[in-house]
């Protein structure tokens, strides 16, 4: 019975804490080149920051995020912010995510532009459907 009511009072105790999300934020050492998941290559310019979504390969190869994508690096280019370091950091990433978000708008409108008729053209169907 004392086990339940400590049991009770920890559970009580857990639920009035404020939950504080814990993310890592990694900057780069040197520039480095980096392909995203989307195909796009990309340079890391030194200084560029970015949160750190997982480390692979016992530690050597560190999981980034940018927007929608992610990219694998060596953990040995890049540096674990401290936490007063992200605030600044963070400033660093919203540009880097307008940068990879205004490159693939332009991308994707010029692979519609590429798609769509020319002037004058009508538009074919792919097949005839034939007549009774």
């Amino acid at each position: 019975m004392r086990s339940l009511s400590l049991l009770v009072l920890l559970l009580a105790f857990t639920a009035t804490v404020e939950a504080y999300e814990f993310k890592l934020y990694a900057t780069f050492n040197e520039d480095t080149r980096v392909e995203l998941s989307d195909g796009a290559v990309w340079m890391m310019d030194k200084g560029d920051v970015f949160p750190i979504e997982a480390y692979k390969n016992m530690q050597k190869n560190v999981v980034l995020r940018l927007a929608g994508a992610t990219f694998v690096t060596e953990t040995a280019r890049i540096r674990v912010l401290k936490p007063e370091e992200v605030p600044a950091g963070l400033d660093k990433y919203r540009v880097n995510v307008r940068a990879y978000l205004e490159s693939t708008a332009k991308k994707m409108e010029e692979k519609l532009k590429g798609a769509s008729p020319k002037d004058g053209e009508e538009k074919k169907p792919a097949a005839e459907e034939k007549k009774p």
